[in-house]
């Protein structure tokens, strides 16, 4: 594949999961299931490597994983880990009273009716699966090739964007434009260190497990919300 079009491609597939979003959120009916089926996308470097790159299914499940080298790290990452979840919490229970609690509880009572049981089921998509997913796409992926053929702040800064617009979608009219703004710069500020976690340790075990951190805190905080703890 030519670079120009491997480039298109790549930018288009950055762009095709908030299409779907807004799409479906206009069609389909208003629940958890329907709103994630833009996550098929993340599927999509398989596709990519065995049509473009020519890989087995096993080399393009696998690829971009070495548990040697997340066995080797594991410390460092903790360490890691526990600092961005930290941040996480602490700008939570700093800002909690710039926030509309009831705006958010709202918005995302219409998407799921929240309760222990369904709570803790999506809790333990995101943390386990979702995490997988994000960093099999952003970084094993998306990262991992625009690094390869554009400039390296040209591939930090585009998939750092994008994976903050991704989140935007989500939560664009939970703020007010201030603290919309906080949100994602914090996001875009995440979304470069784990691009960086990928380019040091080329292992997507390693960036998975620092996302899992940040998803528990992401969690912790929905029960916060809904006053489950």
């Amino acid at each position: 594949m030519k670079q120009k079009n491997k480039i298109l491609l790549l930018l288009s597939l950055i762009i095709f999961p908030p299409i779907i979003i807004v799409l479906s959120r206009q069609i389909l009916p208003n629940n958890y299931f329907f709103s994630s089926l833009y996550k098929l996308v993340f599927l999509s470097p398989i596709i990519f490597a065995m049509w473009s790159e020519k890989k087995s299914l096993r080399q393009s499940l696998f690829q971009n994983f070495s548990f040697a080298t997340f066995k080797k790290n594991i410390w460092r990452l903790t360490l890691l880990g526990i600092f961005l979840s930290g941040i996480y919490l602490t700008s939570f229970f700093v800002f909690k009273n710039l926030l509309d609690i009831s705006t958010i509880t709202t918005k995302l009572n219409s998407l799921i009716n929240i309760n222990l049981t369904n709570l803790i089921f999506i809790g333990l998509y995101i943390i386990i699966f979702n995490s997988l997913l994000e960093e099999y796409f952003w970084r094993g992926f998306l990262f991992a090739k625009l690094d390869k053929i554009l400039k390296p702040w040209q591939a930090y800064l585009i998939t750092g964007i994008a994976f903050s617009f991704h989140h935007v979608m989500f939560y664009y009219n939970w703020f007010n434009l201030g603290f919309f703004v906080l949100v994602t710069f914090g996001l875009t500020v995440y979304a470069l260190i784990m691009n960086y976690v990928f380019k040091k340790y080329q292992d997507l075990f390693s960036c998975w497990y620092v996302h899992i951190f940040a998803d528990i805190a992401q969690i912790f905080i929905a029960f916060k919300i809904f006053e489950i703890i």
